[in-house]
Formats: structure tokens, sequence, C-alpha cells
């Protein structure tokens, strides 16, 4: 074994028997480790030295200063604020209580801002397996071009694009705002090109569209503009044509509160309790009133589809309905988050925390419980469906966990009876094939990262049509909604 050498630029102080003594370095990370047992001690161990606290951040400030001028890389000053702040956040062992960055910046920016990108301004369809222009939003790029409602896209920026390749293709038209995009479409028997320059486009999380004789607003987030689409939406509705109304919030995660309250008071006569708030000084009842509905009110009584993915603010419009006998709620137990959370920022750190929970109307507190439904139903088979735990390659002979993902989704989908072995074989090979060929695929056999693609997305438009809770909702009478 190699001798460790001392270390001979400090004389330390053991604890064990108080004797002057060097100590290797490897010693060093031992001592420095128990450091905060002496403070106050002006001892000193290794390379750090402890003095009598002068800030409840001295410590943290010291390590600060030793990992700026010592750590065998530079590290930058934002990365070490941030993880400084991250590690009070983690100590507090609240999943809600985090750093922002990256992905969750977005989705919590999006929530306070609203939901944008850069883009031209056209929905998308599949159809007749090619992908076409669904509709143009207003005041959009693609509103003051030729592009028409129908019209197929065959290319962006000369890349050739295709049904199975969908969730590509938004992409490929998404992009930074100001640049350029050129799209080839074709209309008819004429194919041609229009190039548009990006702007922002604003994203609704809500849509609505009539069902026999329902309406049926999907809400996706509770943002800054959801309670104003909300109100657009409700005026909008023809209610002898379409007396039932269904709000479809599964899968919606939450947002900002306040949107909550204000689409719940458009439901609720005055007076009525949304919520309870109750953080570490206080409680306070919020009561429907005209100051958060503006003075609009509907009459209209909804029915609610809930699933296991529906959480915190959605949790909150959903209670304050239905505990206020104003709706029935159908699907599956909610999500169960009955905790609120306040968005900071100092200087380029962004981060959100705990500062309060909330109860039902009733005075329940859902945390990791969830809202029961009034009419249970199971959830869709499809909507149970694993992912692939890779992009990799699966063809005739292999064997696995994504072999058998595989199967499980040909045998939703209907190209292969029940099947799940994990090996792929000839039975399996032979529904691929024809899986790619209903889909304009290279039929070889031979699953890739485009197949896999197209199966998600085959099951995403079949779980449109396979939705157990919205048949029961719009089963359900309208004396059903009614006290």
């Amino acid at each position: 074994m190699a001798e460790v050498e001392p270390n001979n630029s400090h004389q330390n102080k053991e604890i064990s028997n108080n004797k002057k003594k060097h100590l290797p370095k490897y010693a060093q990370f031992l001592l420095t480790g128990i450091a905060g047992a002496a403070i106050g001690a002006g001892l000193t161990f290794g390379i750090m030295e402890v003095k009598e606290l002068k800030s409840p951040f001295y410590q943290v400030e010291k390590v600060y200063e030793q990992l700026q001028g010592s750590y065998y890389k530079k590290v930058s000053p934002q990365t070490l604020r941030q993880g400084a702040i991250n590690g009070m956040l983690n100590s507090l062992n609240d999943p809600f209580s985090e750093g922002l960055s990256g992905a969750n910046q977005e989705q919590v920016n999006n929530i306070l801002e609203g939901s944008s990108f850069g883009g031209v301004g056209i929905q998308m369809a599949v159809r007749n397996n090619k992908v076409v222009v669904d509709s143009v939003v207003a005041d959009s790029p693609a509103s003051k071009s030729t592009i028409k409602p129908g019209d197929e896209i065959v290319a962006v920026d000369n890349k050739k694009v295709s049904a199975a390749q969908f969730t590509k293709v938004a992409t490929l038209v998404r992009g930074e705002i100001g640049t350029k995009v050129t799209l080839k479409l074709k209309r008819g028997n004429s194919t041609f090109n229009v190039t548009l320059k990006r702007a922002k486009i604003s994203q609704s999380s809500l849509t609505k569209r009539t069902e026999d004789n329902a309406t049926i607003i999907t809400i996706t987030q509770f943002d800054v503009n959801t309670a104003k689409d909300l109100k657009s939406a409700l005026k909008s509705i023809n209610t002898k044509k379409y007396p039932k109304l269904v709000i479809d919030l599964q899968d919606n995660p939450g947002g900002e509160m306040n949107a909550a309250l204000k689409s719940a008071s458009y439901f609720l006569p005055n007076n009525k309790i949304i919520m309870q708030y109750k953080d570490r000084t206080q409680k306070e009842v919020i009561r429907s009133d005209k100051k958060l509905s503006g003075g609009f009110h509907t009459s209209l009584r909804p029915i609610i589809l809930i699933n296991g993915n529906t959480a915190s603010a959605s949790e909150i419009f959903t209670a304050a309905l239905v505990e206020n006998h104003r709706a029935v709620s159908v699907g599956q137990t909610s999500y169960g988050k009955g905790t609120v959370q306040e968005v900071g920022q100092i200087a380029d750190a962004e981060y959100k925390y705990t500062i309060a929970k909330w109860l039902t109307p009733n005075g329940t507190w859902i945390n990791q419980k969830g809202l029961k439904p009034t009419y249970p139903v199971p959830e869709s088979a499809l909507a149970k469906l694993p992912q692939f735990q890779s992009m990799s390659i699966l063809k005739k002979s292999m064997t696995g966990v994504d072999v058998a993902t595989l199967q499980q989704y040909l045998t939703a989908l209907g190209y292969m009876p029940k099947h799940v072995t994990g090996v792929f074989d000839d039975e399996t090979k032979n529904a691929v094939v024809e899986f790619q060929k209903a889909h304009n695929l290279t039929a070889d056999g031979i699953v890739n990262g485009q197949v896999q693609a197209q199966l998600y997305l085959a099951v995403a438009q079949k779980l449109q049509d396979d939705n157990p809770a919205l048949k029961k909702a719009l089963s359900l009478n309208l004396k059903d909604v009614e006290d």
C-alpha cells in the first residue's frame, strides 16, 4: 500500500485525546465532517476553520468561498447559489417545494402568464393518413397568408412529413419568435410553398365541443386566462340545443388558485364557501361574491370528469361545486394535493414553496386522499398501457420487457389477440406489419422509434373515443345533476 503523505501545513487537534499531531490528507474529510460538533470551541480541523457562528448562514458562506476558490474545476456562482437553494427546499421533504429550472420552470411560467410558443398559428390534424391544416388561428401569421383549412402539409423547410410523424411536424413548425419557416402545401392538384415569420401564439387551456345534447368543455390547466376563456365559452352555449354541460378535468394538474376560484364562482350563488385556506397563523374562508365572478353567473350544473391525475386547483374547483350541490363528478378518485404554493424569485433563481394547506367547503383536507367521484367509473385499459423503456429497435427473435409492451399495444389496438409473452415471434411480426401498412410505414416488421411514436399516437387517438367517464356523463339525465 502506498504511504500517504502527512499534511504538514496545519496543526490539528484530535477530538479523542486533544493531542497535537499531523493528519494524513485522507483524514481531513472525516474530521471536517464532524466539525459541527465543536462549533464555538474555536478548533481547526483539516482545512476548515470553525469559529463561533456570526450568522445562520456562516457555514454556507464558508463552503461557498472554499468551492469557489479550491474546487478542482471552475464552478459558476449561479450553480452554487441554486444548489444551496435546492438543498434548503429539499430539506423540507415536500415534493411541491422545489427550485425551478428547465421544463418545470416553463410550466409554472405558462400558468402565471398563459401558455404561448413561437409558431405560425395553425391547428393540425391527421385525415386519411395525411397531415392537414385543421384550422387557422385569428390574427396569426397563417391568417394573413394564403393557407386555408384542408391544405395538406407535404414538407416543412424541405423536410418531407407524413401522418406517422405527426408529433414531429408540430416541432418543425414551431421555433424561435421572429425566425422563418417554409411550408410546402398541397391543395387539390396544386402544390405551393408559403414562407411565414414565426410569432408569439397564445395557447388556450380550454377547448369546447358538442356531442349529443351536451357541451363538453375540456380544461387542461388553470392558468391566468382560464377564467376569462371559461366565461366566454359558457356565454356561447346554446342551452336549448345543448342543455347538458360536461367539464373535463381529467389529467388536469391544477395551476393558478385564483383562476380556479373565479371559475367556480360562476356556478355558485353569492356567499357560498369555495374553499378554506389555512397557513401557519390563521384560517381564512373564501366565499363566492361579485368581485370574484365579475357579476357573471350561470345556472348550468356541470358534470365534472376527474381521474387520478386531476389535482390541486382542479380539485378546488370540483370540491367547490360538488359540495355546494351545483355539480356531480364522474370518473376515478382524484390525485389529492391539498397544499398551496407560492413562486419566489431572487436574482436569477426561481423556486416555489408551500405556504398553506386548503380545505374543501365542508372542511375536509384531501391531501394524499383525493376526491371520490359521485359516479365512480373504471379507467380505460388503454390509459394503463406502459411506455417503452427505450427507443431501441425491436425485431423477430428478440425478447424482453419492451417486446411485451409492444404486444400490449398491438393487442389494445386490435392487431393481434391477447398474446403477451415477451418473445418477438411470427405472430408479433405479422401484427407489426399490419400496423405499419395501416399507417403508411415501411412494412418490414421491425419496430423503430418512428413505429413507437405512431403506436403512442394511435392509442391517444383511440382514447378520445374510448372515454368511459365521458360515456357515463353523457348517459346521465339532467335530474341526476340536480338536487
